[in-house]
């Protein structure tokens, strides 16, 4: 079974196990000292099923997990998330996702972003387009800000919090909408197919989203850092802009930043 096949059977096979354990009841706590970052015992348990159908099936590459850590690198490697939106996952909101994608040498090849709930499935294969439920998708063509509509997600960090509030003001002032639905996953997603374009974090773990990232890439948009360089691939947070279009991206560098 090649890789992308691969990750759609896995995605919607935890999807489905996603849904089963979330009917049947769940726990959730949180991570470290901050009540506010969320995890379940279906993040646990979903975590666990992907990582061991990876492990089965390509017993020789490597594996990261947003719950488990592990390995970032490798000429084969996998970036997994569970449920990316965890927060909204446990108190009933239907906007999280189960993401998996496979990378070579660091770079997403594969990948999908699946919402159990609505049933779309968001993916990509590297060099040959970006999907949604097998038909492809793409970017929107708007190209000014005033006609945009644009999530932000300051981040939870205290220092953020002045230049999120700066910001949001700033964007209700130059952008058309302005949202926040606490899915950095799916929220990618929304610009790859058009229906947003833009995402602003000011903390985010891009190899949680490695899929995600990977198919807006693949849909057209753009993804870059506060100062308009390439985004890594890496577990430390740092701050991102998600774009459909190098109009709107620089309109939102020379605003927020």
């Amino acid at each position: 079974m090649n890789y992308y096949d691969f990750i759609i059977e896995t995605v919607r096979e935890a999807g489905e196990l996603l849904l089963k354990l979330r009917d049947e009841g769940f726990t959730a706590t949180h991570k470290g000292s901050d009540p506010r970052d969320i995890v379940t015992s279906v993040d646990t348990a979903v975590n666990e099923f992907i990582i061991g159908k990876i492990k089965e099936t390509f017993p020789n590459d490597v594996i990261y997990s947003e719950e488990g850590g592990g390995i970032t690198s490798g000429k084969n490697s996998w970036a997994v998330d569970p449920i990316d939106g965890s927060s909204n996952f446990s108190r009933g909101i239907p906007h999280y996702a189960v993401c998996i994608a496979f990378l070579e040498n660091g770079v997403p090849i594969a990948g999908s972003v699946f919402n159990p709930v609505t049933n779309e499935l968001f993916s990509f294969k590297k060099g040959s387009g970006a999907f949604l439920n097998g038909k492809l998708i793409s970017v929107s063509k708007i190209s000014d800000l005033k006609e945009a509509s644009v999530f932000l997600h300051a981040g939870r960090k205290p220092e953020l919090w002045d230049w999120g509030g700066t910001s949001y003001t700033k964007l209700l002032t130059h952008a058309k909408k302005t949202n926040n639905y606490g899915g950095s996953a799916l929220d990618a997603c929304f610009v790859a197919a058009g229906r947003i374009e833009a995402n602003i974090y000011g903390r985010l773990t891009t190899m949680d989203i490695a899929s995600a990232i990977g198919i807006l890439l693949e849909a057209g948009g753009r993804v870059v850092n506060e100062k308009g360089e390439q985004i890594a691939y890496s577990t430390e947070p740092q701050k991102v802009v998600m774009t459909n279009s190098e109009e709107i991206e620089r309109s939102l560098l020379k605003l927020l930043f």
